[in-house]
């Protein structure tokens, strides 16, 4: 059985599904911009979602879990 995932795991996977997802919805975006293109930009726009899905779920579970150390230490860097 694997460890759990501590909260500062749950960000990284937020912050990394936001990337995906904004990469995602710039190529729909671009797709939807050149007619030889557009029958790819729903599928682009599904996947993008589907990552913003991730992001929201990841930082909702990241969010619900108590703050450790080295989190405060961090979020005081700032």
């Amino acid at each position: 059985m694997t460890e759990p995932k501590t909260r500062r795991d749950y960000l990284n996977t937020a912050d990394e599904a936001l990337r995906k997802a904004v990469q995602l919805a710039e190529h729909a975006e671009s797709a939807a911009r050149h007619p030889d293109n557009r029958r790819t930009t729903g599928n682009l726009a599904a996947a993008g979602a589907l990552w913003a899905d991730v992001a929201r779920s990841a930082a909702a579970l990241a969010e619900a879990m108590p703050q450790d150390a080295q989190d405060a230490t961090e979020d005081t860097n700032v």
